[in-house]
This record gives structure tokens, sequence and C-alpha cells, in this order.
């Protein structure tokens, strides 16, 4: 018998620890990162006022620490950087060179305060004293504006499975949480402004090109399933529940189990509606990935089932309706956004993935008139599944059986009187 039959159902299923239950993830290091977005986003920043104007020109050191966690569903962003740049200030013809440093750059909170301190030094030069004071008043509103975009920026780049799911499915988030498509090389399709052409004359705008929906011609089925080391119930809470669901996706998620009742999940890279539950063994749904190679007017159909075993549960994410030519991507993607989240806890004991094409049906795909059909003969339908006891059901292949066996009983008459034939004589 199965070991996920229902006759071994016997409630024994392992609730969630208390490790699981108040889950603290693994810090993860965002170090690298936090020191590129500081190189990139400091230089260039500018200030304007008493005739004076000043500019931050280069990043000469950043050193620190820069780590991402999470605990009971809550992002927890730990980060203490140090940061060196020159700046430049004019006053008329006077230039003065000087050195800024953010001697402290750091976030511990999960609700929010970010501290932030500078200092601002200047070589000497005629106009030092009034540009450099202008400088210390004028640079740290706007560095704090620019540094307080740091850790939302963070979190769209890694503060979920969001970022790496829609790498595999070809999406990239970009710094302001919205996504862009990947390019062939690894990066993402979105390049620094480049500069303005040369005015032309005004001209009559050309009406934007009109979207072309993609179609969709087969569908496939993508299917993982995974042995998960809880009780079902505590399973369909981690799944249904979006205040739980967080623990695993590290993302918000909105989810409310009514028959059309909208959601989203992974930082809304995945959005549909619910189409049915019975708790705590299945979960149907419209399922659609936020990427750009996904028709924008097309939903999948996910159906979650749980089977609850004597010590574990079986858990089967099927998708169907998957565009052929997608379902590598979407099975990277399934793998992303609920497998990995889910053994990042501890639950997953063992996973598979399969996935096959399904056909439409022979009357909707036949494009032949129906008048030009209208004399045809109809033939009984192919078996599609069962065992060929099933098959052999027909009266054509009974007709034949029956005849095969006439045979075989008239050979064995001819042969018993050839025998005794032979025996007399």
């Amino acid at each position: 018998m199965s070991k996920y039959g229902p006759e071994q159902v016997s409630g024994n299923a392992q609730p969630l620890t208390a490790f699981q239950q108040s889950y603290h993830w693994r810090n993860k290091n965002c170090r690298t990162w936090a020191h590129d977005w500081v190189k990139r986003s400091l230089p260039g920043l500018k200030v304007h006022g008493d005739g004076i104007d000043a500019e931050v020109t280069e990043i000469t050191n950043v050193s620190g620490d820069c780590d991402l966690g999470q605990r009971k569903g809550k992002l927890l962003t730990i980060y203490d950087l140090e940061v060196e740049a020159k700046w430049v200030g004019k006053k008329g013809e006077d230039a003065v060179d000087g050195t800024l440093k953010i001697t402290e750059f750091g976030h511990e909170a999960i609700d929010g305060l970010s501290e932030y301190e500078y200092a601002l030094s200047a070589t000497d030069a005629p106009s030092r004293d009034p540009v450099l004071s202008y400088a210390r008043r004028a640079f740290p509103p706007v560095l704090t504006d620019k540094l307080n975009s740091f850790r939302t920026e963070l979190l769209a780049a890694h503060g979920s499975v969001a970022a790496e799911a829609a790498a595999a499915a070809g999406i990239s988030p970009s710094a302001s949480g919205t996504s862009t498509p990947i390019s062939a090389a690894g990066g993402s399709s979105s390049s620094a402004p480049a500069a303005a052409p040369p005015a032309a004359k005004a001209a009559t705008p050309a009406p934007a090109p009109k979207e072309e929906k993609k179609k969709v011609g087969g569908t496939a089925v993508v299917q993982a399933e995974a042995n998960l080391q809880a009780s079902a119930d505590d399973i369909w809470g981690l799944l249904t529940d979006q205040n739980r669901i967080p623990m695993w996706s590290r993302s918000p998620a909105k989810m409310t189990l009514q028959p059309g009742a909208d959601f989203e999940l992974f930082d809304k890279n995945v959005r549909g509606k619910i189409v049915s539950s019975d708790p705590p063994k299945q979960l149907v749904k419209s399922w659609q990935p936020k990427s750009p190679n996904w028709p924008s007017d097309h939903f999948a159909t996910l159906t979650i089932t749980l089977n609850q075993g004597s010590d574990s549960t079986a858990v089967t994410f099927k998708l169907e309706g998957v565009p052929v030519g997608q379902e590598s991507d979407i099975e990277r993607a399934l793998d992303t956004f609920y497998i990995r989240g889910l053994k990042q806890m501890g639950l997953v004991l063992s996973v598979s993935f399969r996935n096959y094409r399904t056909f439409p049906s022979s009357a909707s795909a036949s494009s032949t008139p129906s008048r030009a059909r209208a004399g045809a003969k109809r033939r009984p339908p192919r078996p599609t599944g069962g065992s060929v006891w099933q098959y052999a059901s027909s009266p054509q292949l009974l007709g034949a059986a029956a005849l095969m066996g006439l045979s075989a009983v008239l050979a064995g008459l001819v042969a018993s009187s050839f025998s005794s034939s032979r025996s007399t004589s």
C-alpha cells in the first residue's frame, strides 16, 4: 500500500517545531551589493545655494557589513557601513576640494530608524570657509534622502525569493521594485541614460505601437512533488494564511480563501484568483507570473494537494496551462518560489519535478468544416488511459480474439488426429 494512502493516515505527522514556528531565516550576506550601491549612488549628488555649487565626485573607500535576516515573517535589515568620498565646491572662480566621511551609516531595526553621521573637511583655498560652511549645511539633507532609499532597494534586490524566482522566469527587479527584462548577456536590458541628442525641429509624435498580445498555442503541465516533515494542518496554514506565508516566502502576501478573491504573492510577482479550497487537502487557484515571456491575458491553474501520511505530508504543486516552451523556466520558478522557502525552514525531506505537454481535443483542434465531415464514418474514441484489458473490450478486438481462439482449437484437432492416425498404423 502507498505510504501516503488514506489507510495509513494516523494523525501522527509532526507539528511544526518551535524553531519552525518562530523561524529565523539564515542571515544573507549583502556586503558586496551594499558597497556597490554606495559607489553607484552617491557620486553626482549636488547642492547649490548662496552662490556656491558643490558636488560629490568620487567614493574612495567603503567598509562595513550588510546582512538580511528574518524572524516570524518580518524582514530584519542589519548594516553598519562607513564611507569616504571626495567633493568639490566652487564660489565664483575659486574651487575648493574636500573630503566627506559618513562615519555612521547603520540600521538594525525592523520598523525603522536609520542613523547617519557626516563629517566634511576641505583643503586650504581663498573661499574655503564659506564653501565648507555651506557644504556642511547643505549636504546632510541630500545625503540623508539618498541613504534612506538604501533599505528599500536592498529589500527589492535581496529581501525575497521573488528576486531569484523572477530571474529564473526572465525578470530582474529594478531598484524601484519594478521589473525589467534580463538581457541575453545576463544584465538588465535597461541602461544608463545616454547623452541627449541635438535638438531637432518639432514633429508630430508618432502613435505608440499597439502591444501585440502573445498567443498561447499548446500548453503543458509542470508538477512538483515534495515530502514535507509537518502535519497537513500546519502546511495548509503556511501556504494559505497571509500572516504566515512570509515565514517562508520572505515577502508580504495577500490571500483570502474565498472563491473569486484575488491573491498576490512574492512581491506581486505572482497573482491570480482563488478557485476553490478544501482545508487542509486541496487549494485550486488561477496563477500568473509577472514575466515578459508569459502572455498578459493568460492564467494557468495551480492545484496544491496535501496528503498526510504517518510521519510526513506529501504536497503536490500541479500547474496546468503553462505555454509550451516555458516548462523549464516555470519549473525553476516553482522550485524557487515555493520549494526553497519551505526547505529553508527544514521542512522538505524530498522533492521531484516533472512536466508533460497537453493537447487540444480533436473536435476543437480540427479546422475541417462540419459539412465536409457530415458523411464521414465516426470512429470510436482512442483510449487514453487504463489497462490493456480495458482496451480489449471493443467489438473489433473481441472478434479478433475469438477468431484467433477458434483457429487454435482447429489446429489442435488436426494435430491430434494426425498423431492418432500414425499410432494406429
